[in-house]
This record gives C-alpha cells, structure tokens and sequence, in this order.
C-alpha cells in the first residue's frame, strides 16, 4: 500500500470515527431544561413568600433592602457577649510595640520610617487631628448665607 492510499484510508476511519462520537455526544442526556427551570422558579417563590417591610420610599433600594434583610443571620455573628477588647491585645492586631527609644514603624516598601522626623510628625498630626471644630465652623459660616 503506497502512503497516498494509507493516509486516504487514515482519514475516512478518523472522520467516521469522529462523526460517531460526536453524534453520541450530542444524543447524551445532560442536565434537563426543565428541572434547571422549575428549580429556578422554586427559588423564585421561595423569595417572594417572604413579607416584605417597606425600609424606603424608593422601590429598587427597599428590594435590595428586604433581600439582604431576609439572609438568614447565624446566632455567633449576633452574640458580642464574647467580645472583649483589652489595649494588651494591641500587638495582636498589628499594632506597633511602644519602645523607648525613637518611634519607628515600616512603609509601604517594609523600609524603616523613623516617627520622630519633623515631615512625618506632622503628617501624623494632620491625619490624627480632630477637625471637628473646623467642620463646625464651616457648616455654621455655610447656614449663614
């Protein structure tokens, strides 16, 4: 048999055997349409039969609001009698130890930056700053007009 009459006769059994599997993986049963759909119109009624509260005027959000309402809350993420935070357990939470020597903490690198500089010291104070009073001040110079 010369290679011309071998690769003809190679392809025809590969196309009769592609031709095979695929029409016996198309005729496979997967899952059915109809049990995806009647489970999804289960889900449906499922949340729909719940009573919906009226949180808002506005109809989108107070849907949103009744679904995230209706999620069912486990009771250890109700329970806080167990929460007890004492300033010991700062260091558990990556808090940094308070030393007696210069104030240093790590920046966005893990290089050492040293709080006691003046630049940083001043960032610090201006971020730690309460600006209540100025807010105060610009909320009563704004009624004013």
């Amino acid at each position: 048999m010369d290679s011309k009459s071998f690769t003809k006769l190679l392809r025809k059994i590969i196309r009769e055997e592609v031709k095979s599997a695929v029409r016996q993986v198309l005729t496979e049963e997967t899952t059915s349409h109809k049990q995806v759909m009647s489970h999804g119109m289960q889900m449906h009624e499922m949340a729909n039969s719940r009573p919906k509260k009226s949180f808002t005027k506005n109809s989108m959000l107070n849907d949103l609001l009744n679904e995230t309402a209706a999620t069912p809350v486990s009771q250890e993420m109700t329970d806080w009698s167990t929460m007890n935070f004492k300033s010991e357990m700062s260091n558990a939470f990556g808090s940094p130890k308070m030393s007696t020597g210069p104030l240093t903490n790590t920046g966005i690198n893990g290089e050492p930056v040293n709080m006691q500089k003046e630049g940083v010291a001043a960032t610090v104070n201006a971020m730690t700053k309460d600006y209540s009073a100025l807010m105060k001040a610009i909320d009563k110079k704004r009624s004013n007009k």
